[in-house]
Parts: structure tokens; sequence; C-alpha cells
């Protein structure tokens, strides 16, 4: 039986990480990396960010891995998809986004179930600031308002999501913890 699992949450909830733990123990599970991608539309996506790029680098990986895997029936795991696009600020909610909004996510894959990372924000901050070399982690680690707002926009996203969902919260849970609560939600959206 196939499922589509979106695991979304803001930078350094630990989504990534929980993930890793999950398909180490199961091979009919996959990742797949949504926004931030290695794709070329995702290295295009990053280097000229707008909700269409985004958008667009979501689309190819839809079509190129998502459905692809759920046709073999496998459960595919995927590391942010449209939350991250819409949630994002400033840009997300200007006319012409919501447009492209519309139009475009009428092409993804609608998710079978939606797991939400969270994490307290002082352990966040302290998280994004150990990867020095990331400028948006940065930025978001000296602006504590940009994290509270891009949560709130993600929990009115995950409360309006109709479908399974959980909230895992990272804060104090070790990688393998927090893999097992995931691997656990999945497992019973099987049953």
């Amino acid at each position: 039986m196939s499922l589509f699992v979106v695991c979304e949450g803001l930078d350094g909830a630990g989504k990534t990480s929980s993930i890793k733990k999950v398909l180490e123990k199961h091979k009919e599970f996959v990742y797949s990396k949504g926004i931030g991608s290695k794709t070329f539309f995702g290295k295009m996506a990053r280097r000229f960010p707008s909700t269409f790029m985004f958008l667009i680098e979501l689309i190819y990986i839809t079509f190129r891995s998502i459905k692809p895997n759920l046709g073999r029936n496998k459960i595919v795991l995927q590391d942010r998809y449209d939350f991250s696009v819409i949630t994002f600020v400033p840009l997300a909610n200007r006319w012409y986004n919501l447009i492209i909004r519309k139009i475009f996510c009428s092409f993804l894959e609608k998710p079978d179930a939606l797991v939400y990372f969270s994490v307290l924000l002082g352990e966040r901050i302290k998280r994004l600031r150990k990867e020095e070399d990331n400028k948006y982690h940065i930025l978001l680690a000296e602006n504590p308002n940009l994290i509270k707002i891009r949560e709130k926009e993600y929990l009115n996203h995950y409360n309006g999501f109709n479908g399974k969902k959980i909230i895992i919260d990272t804060t104090d849970k070790s990688k393998e913890k927090c893999g097992e609560i995931l691997e656990k939600f999945v497992l019973n959206l099987r049953r």
C-alpha cells in the first residue's frame, strides 16, 4: 500500500534527521526532498527564489519522484512540500502569488498525511546558529519574529489540513526518539 506523507516545519525542527532515522529501518520507505532539492529546478529556485520557481520545483519532483514511487507501492516521506511555499513570508500572500498557487497546486499530489515538526524557539535558534555557513539559518536566528510569523502560518495550514496529521515536538528529544514517533505514525496509517 502506497502512502504520501508530507513532513513540514520550519528550519531546525528536526524533519530531515527524523526521516533519515526511519529510512534506516525500512526499505519500502522513500525519501523525497522538496524545496531546495538538488535538481535543476531546485538550483534555479534557490538562485531566483519566488513562489513560481518553488512551485515549478515541486511539480517536477511530484512527476519525477513522488508519483512513480507511489505507483511502486512505496511510502514516500516528503521533506517539505507546498506548505513551505505557502508559509514563506513576506511574498506568498500577494495577489499574483495566490493565483500562481491556485493554478500550480492543482498539479501536486495530495498528501495522505501531514507531520508537522516543531521545536521551542530558544532550542531552534541554537540549532540554526550551529550552521554558520547557512545565511538563511543565521537570518532566522537573528530575527526570531520571522520564526514566529512562519510558525503561525504553518500552524494555520496544519489546522486546515483535512487528513491524518500529527505534531512532533522535537525539543528535548533525540533524533532516534523523533524517528520512532514518525515511524509509529506512518505504520499506523497502513492499517
